[in-house]
C-alpha cells in the first residue's frame, strides 16, 4: 500500500506527463515539505523548474538533493548516480554553449566520478582542453579513453581530430585506420583518411 508522500509522487510523475507545470511543482513541493531528503522528488523538481527556465530554484534544489544523498549510508544505489550524472551533464552543457569552460568542465568531471560509463562525457573534457588551449591535456585524456575503450570509436575520431589540427598527419591517419577497422562502412571515418590522403598529395 502506497504512502500518503508516494502518492503525492506518483501524482506529480502523471502532471508532468500531462503537461500541467503548475500542478506538477506544487506535488514535488509538497513531498519535500513533507520529506526534505526525498531525493527523487527533489531531481523531479530541479528537472522541470530547469525546463521553464528557472535555473537558480533548479540549481538550489539539486544541490539540496546532492545533500540528502550523501547522508545515505546503505549500500550504492547505482540508478540514482546515473540520474545525477545525467544532472551535471545536462547543466555542463548549458555552460559548454555559454562559453563557461571551467564551469563546464567541472560539471563533466563530477558526471565522470558518479557514473564512468558515460564515455561521450570524456570525450566532452577533452575539447574542454582544447578550447582553454591545452592541446597535450586533450590529446593525454583522448589516449588515455582510447587505451581503456579501444572499440570507442569515437574516442579515435577525436583524437585523429586533434593530431590532424596539429598538423600531425601521421598520427591522425593512424587513429583513423584503427577505427575504420571497427566500423568499415562508417563514411565519416573515410572522409578523414582521403583527407589525409590529399594532405600528403599536397605536401609532396
Amino acid at each position: 500500500m502506497k504512502t500518503e508522500i508516494e502518492n503525492i509522487f506518483s501524482a506529480g510523475q502523471n502532471y508532468y506527463l500531462q503537461g500541467n507545470v503548475k500542478k506538477t511543482i506544487e506535488c514535488f513541493k509538497k513531498v519535500l515539505d513533507l520529506n526534505p531528503k526525498h531525493t527523487h522528488a527533489a531531481i523531479a523538481l530541479s528537472i522541470v523548474y530547469n525546463d521553464i527556465g528557472r535555473y537558480e530554484e533548479a540549481k538550489n534544489i539539486y544541490k539540496i538533493a546532492h545533500q540528502s544523498l550523501q547522508f545515505k549510508h546503505l549500500g550504492v544505489d547505482s540508478n540514482l548516480d546515473k540520474k545525477f550524472a545525467l544532472k551535471h551533464i545536462e547543466v555542463g552543457d548549458m555552460y559548454f554553449k555559454f562559453h563557461r569552460y571551467d564551469e563546464a568542465l567541472e560539471e563533466y568531471l563530477k558526471a565522470v566520478k558518479l557514473s564512468p560509463r558515460f564515455l561521450e562525457v570524456r570525450i566532452k573534457i577533452a575539447q574542454i582542453y582544447s578550447k582553454k588551449g591545452f592541446t597535450r591535456r586533450s590529446i593525454q585524456e583522448l589516449k588515455q579513453l582510447c587505451n581503456e575503450q579501444p572499440s570507442f570509436i569515437q574516442a579515435r575520431i577525436h583524437l585523429g581530430r586533434m593530431y590532424y589540427s596539429q598538423g600531425n598527419i601521421i598520427d591522425a591517419q593512424l587513429e583513423w585506420e584503427k577505427a575504420q577497422k571497427l566500423d568499415p562502412s562508417n563514411q565519416e571515418i573515410s572522409n578523414y583518411i582521403t583527407l589525409t590522403k590529399q594532405a600528403y598529395e599536397t605536401s609532396l
